[in-house]
This record gives structure tokens, sequence and C-alpha cells, in this order.
């Protein structure tokens, strides 16, 4: 969302060898082998860049070697800010940072960002959470920002609440935000039939005819 909410542009491709070997059509229709994107964008605070990943690595140990070099690619980066989506209740709404060094959380604490120190309390798993707990141990700082969700399935929601957080810790000048719920009621109504079947009213109405 934060692509296209602002102006943007693709700085790099890059292929890895890691990614399951699912070739996909992209909006052109054209076949294109499995890569993450490198685009710029250009926020009200200056540029930043985003790593749009198409999946990551079946394997612990490819896992680890990709948030490894992408540790190694990133290093010189003011901050590097991971974005992730923590499963919780429909009635848990939140967006928070969480550290990843002592000295990380001590800043994030005095720029008055939300940070928690307890959540996740089963810890992150993939190629994301190793990239991020992996950069200060080699001189890149990082941290998350994480926004509930429900399930697994795309939240909208938790995507604004996270756009919200970074809006507010960054500065990133992102225009006003649609009305989400009333996108979704709109979205509900377009794919609603014109005309619904009462078919309880059918299973439970009299017969037609006596049977003797």
């Amino acid at each position: 969302m934060i692509e296209s909410s602002l102006p943007s542009s693709i700085v790099a491709e890059i292929f890895d060898p890691s990614l399951p070997p699912l070739a996909t059509l992209d909006e052109r229709g054209v076949l294109r082998p499995p890569h993450h994107r490198l685009v710029r964008v250009d926020a009200t605070s200056g540029p930043l860049h985003l790593l749009i990943g198409a999946g990551q690595a079946n394997t612990p140990i490819d896992q680890h070697r990709t948030a490894m070099e992408l540790v190694d690619v990133l290093h010189g980066f003011d901050e590097v800010v991971g974005l992730a989506g923590f499963k919780s209740g429909a009635m848990d709404r939140r967006a928070f940072f969480v550290a990843t060094s002592a000295e990380g959380l001590s800043t994030m604490e005095a720029a008055g960002r939300q940070v928690s120190t307890t959540e996740p309390s089963a810890g992150c798993i993939g190629v994301l959470a190793l990239l991020a707990s992996l950069g200060p141990h080699k001189g890149l700082p990082t941290s998350l920002a994480i926004a509930t969700t429900m399930g697994a399935s795309q939240d909208r929601f938790a995507a604004h609440r996270l756009l919200g957080l970074l809006d507010d810790a960054f500065s990133l000048g992102l225009p006003e935000q649609h009305d989400i719920e009333a996108d979704l009621r709109g979205r509900l109504s377009d794919r609603a039939p014109d005309h619904v079947e009462n078919h309880v009213a059918e299973l439970v109405e009299g017969p037609d005819a006596f049977y003797a």
C-alpha cells in the first residue's frame, strides 16, 4: 500500500534461486520468473526503499542464507524495518514496533513510538524474522512493525493501521486513506446477488397435493 500511495519506481529485481520455482503472470500478462523487487518511494521526509518479496525458501538453511545475504546488501542503511502481521482476535486492533536490540528499544521509546516488549510472545519465524534479529549483530539497525490481523488472510484494516504507525514514526506524508470499512461494504454489495431465494421457506411450506 505504501508503493501505491506515493510516487515510486522499481530500482532492481532480485532473482533468488532459493525461491520456489513458480513463474507467474505480471500485470501485463507476461510470464515472469520468481523474484523480489526493490522499489524507491519518494516520501515527504525523503526517499525510502521497499524490498517486496515474492515468497521465501522452503528450507531453514536457505532461509538463513537469504537473510544473511540481505543483511549484507542492506548494510549502510539508516534503519531497516520489517513489516509483519500478528494473528490475533477480531477485537484486537493494534500496531506496534518490536526492537531487535537494547539500543534500538531505548531510541524508539525516546522517540515516542509504540513499542511492545511482550509480543509476539511465541516469537517470529521466516526470512524476515531472521533478517531483523540478525541485523544488529552485523551493525545494521533493524526493527519490526507489526499489526494484529484476523487469521492469515490479507487484512486491509491491519494494513491501514500499519500505514498509520509508519506515517507517524517516519513522516511519510501519506495521503488520507479511504474509508476501509465503507470500501469493504461496497465490495460485498457488488458481489451480492440482486435477488436472494428463500430456500428455507421452500423447504418448510406445505405440500401442493394431498396423498391418501
